[in-house]
């Protein structure tokens, strides 16, 4: 068993304070964009959650690839796709890309849309976008 008075010192003192405060008002650390976008594209599906609805885990997504380079995005794209077996999430970021970034979009497309279902939710983000955008422009 563990000396707990030697260890006691130590509890503490090698743990970063906390700087954030999670859903359940716990306290937490904050992600930076570069973890932030890691963490979605591992994890969000674009489903209502319990602490998070699709609008807010694609505002996330979309803020965090603002936040940081295109190169981040495309190795994100491709991991969630091939390692994190994601669907929406790689198509999103590679629509993110064609936007930004033409070479990238273009040396990571064939790694992420690797299927016809990948294709159909690429095309279909990227008809909504575009659709979203012009809406924008009209109501304006």
């Amino acid at each position: 068993m563990a000396n707990k008075t030697l260890f006691q010192r130590l509890f503490g003192k090698a743990i970063p304070n906390t700087d954030a405060i999670n859903f359940e008002c716990a306290p937490a650390y904050k992600l930076s964009p570069k973890q932030s976008l890691a963490q979605y594209a591992a994890t969000a599906c674009f489903n209502n959650t319990f602490y998070a609805d699709a609008d807010f885990q694609l505002n996330g997504v979309l803020d965090a690839c603002a936040a940081v380079d295109s190169e981040f995005i495309a190795r994100t794209a491709v991991y969630a796709r091939r390692h994190s077996f994601m669907k929406d999430m790689p198509a999103l970021l590679c629509a993110v890309l064609a936007s930004r970034d033409l070479g990238l979009h273009e040396a990571v497309f064939e790694k992420v849309i690797d299927d016809t279902k990948m294709l159909r939710n690429y095309v279909q983000i990227v008809r909504l976008t575009v659709a979203a955008k012009n809406w924008a422009n009209l109501s304006e």
